[in-house]
């Protein structure tokens, strides 16, 4: 492997553990810093930002727009040994109080040992937002289920 190589290898490591701490620390309220479910043995770790907290090199890495009107929801699943798991993720996007639900696309990022889904969504700021996701944690059983809220707020 070449120099240039093996320094654009360590970027992108270096670039992708920023990404999953980031994803994961920027929740911006204190009591949900640490939002997770656990079922068992295992940690599903989840927030929910708008898109204009990402570093602009995160977001071009990640091509996602900047934008206070978009938000990110993201998801990472940890084994009792810290071990990140690859789990097929489903969800949806609501605002309470009016009706419908908007499918979430989730992509996955995979850099060295770690893996987290994430998705993109229009943030509305008139009520909360509700977050449900399913998880397919074991293949040979039901699919777990994270619902959560989060209220956004515009600066005017």
């Amino acid at each position: 492997m070449n120099v240039n190589r093996a320094s654009h290898r360590r970027y992108a490591l270096a670039l992708s553990v920023l990404v999953l701490l980031a994803l994961q620390a920027l929740p911006t309220a204190p009591a949900q810093a640490q939002q997770f479910e656990r079922f068992g043995d295992i940690e599903a770790h989840y927030s929910a930002i708008t898109t204009d907290f990402l570093p602009d090199e995160m977001a071009r890495r990640l091509d996602i727009q900047r934008s206070p009107h978009q938000g990110l929801v993201s998801l990472s699943v940890r084994d009792a040994d810290g071990q990140a798991l690859n789990v097929a993720t489903e969800g949806s996007v609501s605002v309470v109080g009016k009706p419908g639900e908007t499918p979430l696309a989730f992509r996955t990022l995979r850099e060295g040992d770690g893996i987290s889904r994430y998705a993109t969504f229009a943030i509305d700021t008139s009520a909360p937002m509700r977050f449900r996701l399913s998880l397919q944690l074991d293949r040979n059983a039901s699919p777990e289920a994270v619902s959560f809220l989060k209220r956004f707020y515009r600066d005017q």
